[in-house]
């Protein structure tokens, strides 16, 4: 089957002008036009008008979940998810910081997504082989059936390969490139943290200026903060202007914690983080 990314656009569209004209929600997370057609923006839709506003076609990548915490509890909020959008509701969910009858979900179904900067298909590296969202309340397309079953771990055969030594000479070079412009962060659905452990002063957890070991310690705590929990969407990649490939390392951590607890993060609404959980016959490979 090939997708229509126009019938989504205009299913959107329409659920958006029926919930806010009913009432149901008093806001619609999802797309907006940018400066050209090939960088669509977050948008908010408040009221029947903005609705025409919304768009959507293959570079609409964001992760509106990002933007569920500013809102306060209680607002009625209608959001449009793809398969990792939805991964992330369902862990916000999981962690409390939103109330699953407050939102209506807007799934969408959909293969072929791209890169906003590179033109680059990305479904094989960040769509944690889904297609189809885990969680919603609408279905604005059909359900993808029939196209490959893609591992979301295929893409780390080549790190795997490497010995330790050559993982931290990688990933030591890598980050010495980090600008930080903290764009990873501020991309991330599970980065709500305010503030941030980097932006705290009493007491002071690391260097903020773009420097070898800062940036190695701001890396590795935030890959830390993530683990279990990264719903595997690859905003933060594409969010980094100098193309630093985190999505590698918060995929091995997603593999190990799957390995070592059975679960995956955001995939089941009643499921309880991986790292916040016990049960007695939990792995201890973790302590080894």
């Amino acid at each position: 089957m090939s997708i229509s990314f126009k019938q989504i656009e205009d299913n959107l569209k329409a659920e958006a002008r029926r919930l806010l004209g009913e009432g149901t929600v008093s806001i619609v997370l999802a797309y907006g036009r940018g400066y050209d057609e090939n960088h669509p923006m977050p948008y908010t839709a408040k009221c029947l008008s903005d609705a025409d506003n919304i768009v959507f076609n293959e570079y609409c990548t964001c992760n509106m979940a990002r933007y569920l915490v500013r809102y306060p509890r209680g607002t009625k909020i209608a959001i449009a998810v793809k398969a990792a959008d939805s991964r992330a509701v369902i862990q916000l969910i999981q962690e409390e910081k939103v109330c699953r009858e407050d939102l209506v979900l807007l799934g969408i179904p959909v293969y072929g997504m791209k890169n906003q900067r590179t033109d680059e298909v990305i479904d094989s590296h960040t769509t944690g082989g889904l297609y189809n969202p885990v969680l919603y309340d609408i279905l604005l397309g059909e359900e993808v059936h029939g196209q490959p079953v893609i591992s979301p771990y295929d893409v780390l055969a080549e790190y795997e390969a490497m010995d330790k030594d050559a993982r931290f000479t990688f990933w030591q070079k890598e980050f010495d490139k980090c600008i930080r412009c903290y764009a990873c962060r501020k991309s991330c659905p599970m980065c709500y943290c305010d503030p941030c452990f980097i932006d705290q002063n009493k007491p002071k957890w690391g260097d903020k200026s773009p420097q070898s070991h800062g940036n190695l310690m701001y890396h590795l705590t935030r890959f830390h903060h993530l683990a279990g929990r990264c719903i595997d969407c690859g905003e933060c990649t594409r969010a980094c202007p100098v193309d630093i490939p985190l999505y590698l390392f918060h995929k091995k951590v997603a593999r190990e914690c799957e390995e070592m607890f059975g679960q995956k993060a955001g995939m089941n609404i009643h499921d309880k983080p991986v790292l916040v959980d016990f049960r007695v016959d939990d792995s201890d490979k973790i302590l080894e």
